[in-house]
C-alpha cells in the first residue's frame, strides 16, 4: 500500500465524520458516599478506584479506551464544584477517563435531595491535553466549553470548541466553532490553514466574539510538485481577523451568529462551515464568490491563472485534485469509502 493509498483511506474518514450531536442526556442515581469521597479527593491519591466506580454507573457502557492492564495507574479525574445553573446549589462537573486522549465529560446535579449523572460524552484529544472551562459570563446558566480533536494526521489537523449549558437539570450543546483546521496536499489542489479565536463578553450581555484567520490556496498544483507541497504564499482567498457576535437564543438554546450584510466581504455562515469541510469546492467557490472576483481583479498573475484553472475544474463538475495523483475509489465499507491514487494507463 502506497503513502498516498494510506492518506487518502484516512482522509475519506475525515469525510464521513459529521459535526452533529448526538443526545447524551441521562438520569442516573449516584451514590452521595461517591459524591462526598469526590469532594474530598485531593489529586494527589490514585484514581482508579473512583474511575471504575464511575463506571459502575454508566454500564453496560465503559469509559472509551479502558483496560483492565490501564486501572493499576490510575488515569483522569478532574472534577470541581460550581453552580451552573438558576438555582442555588452547585453541581460537579469534571473530565473522566483512563487516558489523556479519551476523557469523558460529566455533569452530576442533585436533585429532590439525591444526586444524579445527567450528562456525559466522550471525546477525544490528542497533541494537547484534555480542558474544560467554564465562563463566567453574564447569566444565571453559565457556559463551560471542552476542546474536541476532530482529526489529525501528516499534513492535516482539525479541531473544535463545543459549548453546552445547564437548563431545567438538561444540558444543551449551544454552539460548535472549529479552531484549527489545515490541510496540506492529500491530492487536493485547494489546501487551506484555519484558525479561531473567542472571548466572552462577561460584564454586559450573553455572548461571545469571535475571529478567524484564513488563507486558502494551490496544493501540489505543478507537474514537478511533491504530493505534500503546497504554495501558501499563493494566496487565492484569504481573511485575517474576520469576526462574527454569537448571541444567546433563549428560543433554540443555542447561540446564533449575527452577520453583518454591510459589506460582501464580511463572513456568512456559507464561509464559516467552508472552514471545516476539506475538498468540498462547490462550497467554496459558492462560499467566497466575492473574494475569489476580487483575487481574479487584483491578484497577481500567478494567483489568477492558478485560481483560474481551479474554477474551470470545479465548473465542469470534477473533483480538484492535484495533477501529481488523481484520484478514484478503491473500495467502501458501510459509509466509509476509500480512495488512492489512480493508476496511469
Amino acid at each position: 500500500m502506497t503513502r498516498q493509498t494510506i492518506i487518502f483511506i484516512f482522509l475519506s474518514l475525515t469525510f464521513v465524520q459529521s459535526f452533529s450531536q448526538t443526545d447524551r442526556n441521562v438520569k442516573i442515581k449516584i451514590s452521595t458516599e461517591w459524591i462526598e469521597k469526590v469532594h474530598k479527593y485531593d489529586f494527589k491519591q490514585n484514581n482508579s478506584t473512583l474511575l471504575k466506580e464511575f463506571e459502575n454507573f454508566i454500564k453496560p457502557d465503559t469509559l472509551v479506551g479502558s483496560k483492565e492492564d490501564h486501572h493499576k495507574s490510575g488515569g483522569i479525574f478532574n472534577p470541581m464544584f460550581v453552580n451552573l445553573d438558576s438555582d442555588p446549589l452547585e453541581e460537579m462537573i469534571g473530565l473522566f477517563g483512563w487516558s489523556e486522549n479519551d476523557p469523558t465529560l460529566a455533569v452530576f446535579k442533585k436533585i429532590d435531595d439525591s444526586w444524579y449523572l445527567i450528562y456525559y460524552e466522550p471525546f477525544y484529544m490528542f497533541y494537547n491535553s484534555p480542558e474544560l472551562q467554564v465562563a463566567n459570563i453574564f447569566s444565571a446558566n453559565k457556559t463551560f466549553y471542552i476542546r474536541w480533536l476532530n482529526e489529525r494526521g501528516s499534513g492535516i489537523y482539525s479541531d473544535s470548541y463545543h459549548f453546552y449549558k445547564l437548563i431545567n437539570s438538561k444540558v444543551y450543546h449551544c454552539l460548535e466553532l472549529i479552531h484549527e483546521a489545515r490541510i496540506s496536499g492529500w491530492g487536493l489542489y485547494l489546501n487551506q490553514t484555519v484558525e479561531m479565536n473567542f472571548k466572552f463578553n462577561c460584564a454586559t450581555a450573553d455572548e461571545l466574539w469571535v475571529t478567524y484567520n484564513y488563507n486558502f490556496f494551490p496544493g501540489a498544483v505543478y507537474e514537478n510538485d511533491a504530493p505534500w507541497e503546497r504554495h501558501e504564499d499563493i494566496s487565492l482567498v484569504k481573511g485575517d481577523n474576520d469576526g462574527v457576535n454569537y448571541q444567546w437564543d433563549t428560543h433554540s438554546f443555542t447561540y446564533r451568529p449575527q452577520f453583518y450584510t454591510f459589506s460582501k466581504g464580511n463572513l456568512t455562515e456559507q464561509k464559516i462551515s467552508c472552514f471545516g469541510s476539506f475538498g468540498n469546492d462547490t462550497l467554496f467557490v459558492k462560499a467566497f464568490d466575492y473574494e475569489i472576483k476580487q483575487t481574479l481583479d487584483k491578484g497577481t498573475e500567478e494567483q489568477k491563472k492558478l485560481l483560474k484553472k481551479y474554477l474551470d475544474i470545479v465548473s465542469k463538475g470534477q473533483k480538484a485534485t492535484s495533477p501529481t495523483g488523481e484520484l478514484e475509489e478503491k473500495g467502501q465499507v458501510g459509509k466509509l469509502k476509500f480512495y488512492g491514487t489512480k493508476k496511469k494507463k
